[in-house]
């Protein structure tokens, strides 16, 4: 229990949410903007493949 309410603790502090120095994003997704082209194409090879099989 001592170990729970540390991590909570920890993971409750606003410091853990920013981002860290040099990036203008906040918390999990600062590098969003890297990798959000190969996001993109995922997002419309699957569609194609979704719109392909129910045709």
């Amino acid at each position: 229990m001592k170990t729970v309410l540390s991590m909570i603790a920890l993971l409750a502090m606003p410091t853990m949410a920013w981002a860290h120095s040099g990036h203008e994003g906040v918390g999990m997704f600062h590098h969003m903007f890297d990798i959000l082209p190969l996001v993109a194409v995922v997002i419309i090879a699957a569609g194609a493949f979704v719109w392909k099989k129910n045709q």
